[in-house]
């Protein structure tokens, strides 16, 4: 399949065909997603454009975009390329061929051949490129809509269908089948009333044919049609070729393809000249290029729309709303023939301007006599709408402090647009749509940069500028800020402006510009109480979070009033429900620096905020903790039975559910440790990560993991405290052993941990930290060292009662026994690993050990050859998993069931249980372990004797793990299936 080529159709239904055979399978999803990535081309689609694409938001979609594109993969291979910064694309073969590029191609031919004076090879050409669209199929019937890109791509390749017809029907015209055109243009029409071109050319075909009459019959049709449905007649084009009809001038006959200019006519007045006082538009504006769509197609809308089309840019201070503003306006330019109003009222401002004073400046501008302009706002207001009535305006208002601020200066009649740029959110204006702004993305920030400085610049210091970059916060105000002070100088490195920016509202000032003066304007005008809530959310961390914590903050009921007061201002934005269906906020990062700037003004205030987080945090992440499964091989920490700070509402949502809430959380929850590691509040750190830590262990997280550990520790040791200190650091050393390939580091660890608790005589630190050094040494297959760690560990655990470090003790010794051919003492000492895990459930509740103690036995069993026992201790523990909701549990048993089962030479069986442990490994969001099951599946083929199948299932296993940076299981499967 690797070596054909591929014929893809996009014009009218999806088919993808390859040289030999019929079109490819391909399940109505994939349709969704390979058509997309065909019409983006090579610029391809960002994982969030596609996940919108195809499933109409991106919501928690990146598991099944990576499996459709992995499936896809194998339908198509060598023509998806691992996704990177620049999204995903279809990477063509030589020999593959896409219906719209010779579409293209074909309607450039046809304009060389009409420039050569061949017309019958235009006609050829046109009619070869028009019948890949199909006969009566609808155009681009499988591309998914959901996004503003995709739309703008379909509209423009629509267009571009269009614009051929326009040129077939022409060249037609022009060899002498103005009567057999007829039906087609009329055809034609039906479809595309309001085309003055296509109007053009049926009277021309009508008048070459001999209907002189209908031709202008036809014309006062359109005019009549035009006047009541756009608000304007025809065209200056349309008009002079109906007079040229009507004096019957030689030119139609001779040449159709320009009209002849109109006969001519009595001298008339000149118009007066058309509003233009649109400022100059940004000749370096970069990016947002969805925004200009979405907004351009809002503003232009079709001819049945009566009312006037309002587009509001909404965002926060400096993100480049007044620029885009400007940048559309200038783009929809021929649009509003008629002229551009450009109003600036300076809402935000310490002087706002007054709505009367503005419209008298416009009324003088536009002709109404100065002396006679009516006194209220109310009757300029509607002087104003009066003399934009019938015509095309649009008009520009920037940075309104709300919709009241605007009303007066709204046109009253259809064919006229407002753009309105403000921090608020507009509310109360009948026909306003919102469009919110976010800041640049990286790639476009980067380019703007470029475009200020010179690409040849950032290409010498890409490192440095991805810093500038990020400090930045995709605000485009503050890039332009940054590219000013690098042009001013242009011999500073860009490394060295990168390192002023720790301050970055200081280091981001320029001239007059400067990014904490047009936050000011939107803080100062904030009431008292939203003011103190936006200092205070500087303290959340970088996140999103929910409204309850404001509440846990402030101590105050009105959280929700406060929020959604800060986030009409665009002080704040609002992020998607999240995982457990509740508004979530987020504060932008230069907003924050500022904020925080406010708070160090207001110590007092500062403190009880930073009191009331850390424990509010203390006492939800001790309730949530709780109802979760503990960490395997450390003791729960005590329960604190209070609640002072933390809200109802989170308390509910734990209980609900801890583990959705841990989800929405646990960024918050770090951010609150380190918060609390640099307030020197270590001892609250400590409690905090000893409650969460059994939620990342669970949830496999071990980078956050070893970074919160690493941070708590420092902080213990920046104050002395070698006790807590070492407790840190075995929590550290724990969450690194868990990781393979790490061994080394964790010992290294682990060494320095059984010196500090010797140090402070503490009997179950060492305990503890032995029994981890002897699951090391396990792994690294140093069996004496772990066995002889395991017995010390065992013997002091015992002593002090440890039981969790008792059961890993039993299990190291265990399964040194196992290695070293011992299989009846191996089997006994996991019994007893076992049996003292099942006393530890009982006393304490807590199952995670049994689960630890029967995955051990069923180890050991399977190596002694005891499948029929193995797999009766699979059944009980896929039963445990269950009934503890361990969903990684329970697929490891059925795993392990697959393997017994194999064992007893049952492939078909265990292909069963292979293949569901595959689906629970799969809902648990575990990348690696499904396709190691496929691999196992792929042996009991093999053993069945079906070698095809096996191979080509174990390729596909390969290959998905490969795709997923799994390379040594990617080579060992490929390895196996070559031995079979």
């Amino acid at each position: 399949m690797g070596a054909q080529a591929l014929h893809f159709r996009i014009l009218t239904r999806l088919e993808v065909i390859p040289d030999e055979g019929g079109p490819l399978a391909i399940s109505p999803i994939k349709r969704r997603a390979l058509c997309a990535l065909l019409l983006a081309g090579e610029q391809g689609l960002s994982p969030g454009e596609l996940m919108e694409a195809v499933w109409g938001d991106g919501y928690a979609r990146d598991g099944s975009l990576k499996t459709c594109l992995s499936q896809l993969r194998r339908v198509l291979p060598g023509r998806i390329p691992a996704g990177g910064s620049g999204g995903y694309r279809i990477e063509f073969d030589p020999a593959d061929t896409l219906d719209a590029h010779r579409f293209r191609a074909l309607v450039a031919d046809s304009a060389d051949a009409v420039r050569r004076g061949e017309h019958d090879e235009a006609v050829r050409t046109l009619q070869e490129a028009l019948n890949l669209w199909g006969q009566g199929e609808p155009p681009l019937a499988d591309l998914p809509d959901h996004t503003a890109r995709l739309r703008l791509l379909r509209d423009e390749l629509v267009f571009e269908r269009r614009a051929a017809q326009i040129s077939l029907f022409r060249e037609r015209i022009h060899l002498g089948e103005h009567r057999d055109v007829l039906g087609d243009l009329r055809r034609g029409i039906a479809e595309d009333p309001f085309s003055e071109q296509l109007h053009a050319l049926l009277m021309t075909a009508l008048y070459r044919s001999g209907y002189r009459a209908e031709a202008l019959r036809h014309f006062d049709t359109v005019s009549a049609l035009l006047l009541r449905e756009a608000g304007s007649g025809p065209g200056q084009a349309l008009r002079q070729l109906r007079d040229a009809i009507d004096v019957d001038d030689e030119a139609l006959v001779l040449d159709t393809r320009a009209p002849a200019p109109a006969a001519a006519a009595p001298a008339q007045a000149p118009p007066p000249p058309p509003l233009a006082q649109l400022p100059p538009d940004v000749i370096d504006f970069t990016g947002r290029e969805d925004e200009v769509a979405r907004v351009a197609e809002f503003l232009t809308p079709g001819p049945d729309v009566t009312g006037v089309p309002i587009a509001s840019l909404i965002g926060p201070p400096g993100v480049g709303k007044s620029a885009l503003a400007i940048h559309i306006a200038h783009r929809l330019r021929a649009a509003f023939p008629d002229g551009q109003i450009y109003i600036h009222l300076a809402g935000m401002s310490a002087h706002p301007r007054e709505a009367a004073e503005v419209l008298g400046e416009l009324l003088a501008f536009m002709g109404a006599p100065a002396d006679s302009l009516p006194a209220s706002t109310g009757e300029r207001a509607a002087l104003f709408r009066s003399m934009l009535a019938g015509r095309r305006v649009l008009v520009v208002i920037d940075d309104a402090a709300g919709a009241e601020h605007v009303q007066p200066f709204l046109p009253g009649t259809a064919g006229c647009a407002v753009i309105v740029t403000s921090r608020a959110y507009l509310t109360g204006g009948a026909g306003i749509r919102p469009f919110r702004l976010e800041p640049l993305r990286r790639q476009e920030a980067l380019r703007l940069l470029e475009e200020i400085i010179g690409a040849d610049r950032v290409a010498a210091e890409p490192a440095a500028a991805d810093e500038v970059m990020a400090a930045c916060g995709g605000f485009p105000l503050a890039v332009r800020i940054a590219g000013a002070r690098l042009s001013a100088q242009p011999n500073w490195p860009i490394a060295y402006f990168a390192g002023r920016l720790s301050d970055r509202l200081r280091a981001l000032r320029a001239n007059e510009m400067t990014v904490s003066a047009s936050i000011a304007d939107s803080y100062d005008a904030l009431p008292g109480p939203a003011k103190q809530a936006f200092r205070v959310l500087a303290l959340a961390g970088p996140g999103d979070f929910p409204v309850w914590l404001i509440a846990m903050l402030l101590g105050t009921l009105e959280a929700e009033e406060l929020l959604e007061t800060l986030s009409d201002r665009s002080l704040l934005v609002t992020v998607s429900a999240g995982t457990v269906g509740q508004p979530r906020y987020r504060q932008h990062d230069l907003l924050r620096d500022y904020a925080e700037a406010q708070l160090q003004d207001h110590i007092s205030e500062r403190d009880l905020a930073v009191e009331r987080l850390l424990l509010g945090w203390l006492e939800l992440v001790d309730r949530a903790d709780a109802r979760l499964p503990g960490e395997p091989h450390f003791p729960r920490p005590a329960r604190l039975n209070v609640e002072l700070f933390a809200p109802d509402e989170a308390r509910h949502l734990i209980d609900s559910g801890p583990g959705v809430w841990f989800i929405a959380e646990c960024a918050n929850i770090l951010a609150a440790i380190r918060l609390a590691c640099e307030e020197r509040r270590y001892r609250l750190a400590y409690g905090l990560a000893l409650r969460l830590s059994s939620f990342l262990c669970h949830q496999s997280r071990h980078r956050e993991a070893e970074d919160m550990w690493d941070r708590v520790m420092t902080a213990a040791l920046a104050e002395e405290d070698t006790r807590l200190a070492a407790e840190a650091r075995l929590r550290l050393a724990a969450v690194v052993a868990r990781q393979p390939g790490d061994e080394p580091r964790a010992v290294q660890l682990l060494a320095a941990c059984l010196d500090a608790f010797e140090q402070v005589k503490n009997a179950e630190g060492v305990a503890r930290s032995l029994a981890w050094r002897a699951l090391v040494g396990h792994r690294q297959h140093t069996l004496d060292a772990a066995a002889a760690d395991a017995e010390r560990g065992l013997k002091l655990a015992r002593e002090v009662e440890d039981a969790p470090s008792e059961v890993a003790c039993l299990r190291v010794l265990g399964l040194v026994a196992a290695a070293e051919g011992r299989p009846d003492e191996a089997i006994q000492l996991c019994e007893s690993a076992h049996t003292r895990a099942e006393k530890l459930a009982r006393e304490s509740g807590e199952r995670v050990y049994e689960c630890l103690a029967l995955d051990t036995l069923i180890t050991v069993k399977i190596a002694a050859g005891h499948h029929d026992q193995a797999l009766e201790l699979c059944d009980h523990g896929r039963v445990l998993g269950q009934e503890t909701g361990d969903i990684p549990a329970e697929a490891a048993f059925e795993e392990f069931a697959g393997d017994a089962l194999a064992g007893l030479d049952r492939p078909a069986e265990a292909i069963t249980r292979y293949t569901r442990a595959a689906g629970l490994f799969e809902i648990a969001a575990d990348d690696r372990r499904p396709s190691l099951c496929r691999v196992r599946i792929a042996a009991m083929y093999a053993a069945q004797g079906s070698l095809d199948e096996a191979r080509k299932l174990a390729e596909q296993a390969a290959a998905d793990l490969e795709n997923l940076g799994f390379q040594v299981e990617a080579q060992e499967a490929r390895r196996a299936a070559r031995g079979w």
